[in-house]
């Protein structure tokens, strides 16, 4: 009797068995149909147009064409689009000199948006009948010359690419708006004493002979000492040590007498 009862219980679980045997291999074949669909899927996206670079948008360039922008990203159209690293391109972007920032978006399925942000230009530096753009990083650009400066921005003068010249823009970043307006003509002239020596033609008729290293400290005093000077009095204003005022007629005069001394000295050794 006991015997039978085990069968009986077997046959009993035979179809629980089954079920739960087809259960599963639906589970898994629904498994595998769902993979084989989402490799298709993959497969006609990478085939269809959607999948590549169909439009790159550039904005915020002035001196940079929108073709140059498209140009140093790095990307071209028809690229994938699930390759392009917003991050990197922005880091290939500011590595032109000109560009101070740049931002890299996905808009929709396929287009890409560039917003960048240029250095501004602050001056120029003349010569040979050229004006060279040089900018608010301390950068003169060397491969871009102009005809002619353009608004009313500083004039630069026997400067080069290098520290010299970050250093003096940076000077001239630290100074307030009305001060570095004031100034017409920045140049470079180093003396025997002073490697850091500058002269300053300004927009009032003074000059201002300076130092570099404290340039910004004590110019932005200028408008301060010119309010001390006599009405309409003019000359050179001094201030790589303290601040010292010499008027053009003073400094003609001591020209004069140093000329006559000299004449004087060379007809009494003759």
């Amino acid at each position: 009797m006991a015997e039978n009862k085990r069968v009986i219980s077997i046959e009993n679980r035979i179809p629980e068995l089954k079920k739960y045997r087809k259960k599963k291999l639906v589970r898994h074949l629904a498994i595998l149909i769902g993979i084989f669909v989402i490799l298709i899927a993959i497969t006609l996206y990478f085939l269809s147009p959607l999948s590549k670079l169909d439009k790159i948008a550039v904005s915020g360039n002035k001196q940079l064409t929108e073709n140059e922008v498209r140009k140093e990203s790095g990307l071209e159209i028809g690229e994938f689009v699930i390759g392009i690293s917003n991050g990197k391109t922005e880091d290939t972007l500011k590595k032109n000199t000109l560009i101070k920032d740049a931002t890299v978006s996905k808009e929709g399925i396929n287009d890409v948006q560039i917003n960048i942000t240029e250095f501004k230009t602050i001056g120029y530096q003349q010569q040979d009948g050229k004006y060279y753009d040089v900018l608010e990083s301390g950068i003169m650009l060397t491969d871009q010359p102009r005809q002619f400066p353009i608004g009313n921005d500083l004039l630069f003068q026997n400067f080069k690419n290098g520290k010299t010249l970050e250093k003096m823009v940076a000077q001239i970043n630290k100074l307030p708006k009305d001060v570095v307006s004031s100034i017409s003509e920045v140049i470079y002239s180093p003396t025997k004493t002073d490697k850091n020596h500058i002269k300053l033609y300004m927009n009032d008729g003074n000059q201002v002979s300076a130092d570099i290293s404290t340039f910004a400290e004590k110019m932005q005093h200028y408008p301060a000492i010119v309010a001390q000077l006599a009405k309409g009095q003019k000359g050179v204003i001094d201030i790589e040590v303290g601040s010292y005022f010499q008027s053009y007629y003073q400094q003609n005069a001591e020209k004069k007498a140093a000329e006559e001394a000299a004449k004087e000295k060379k007809e009494t050794n003759e």
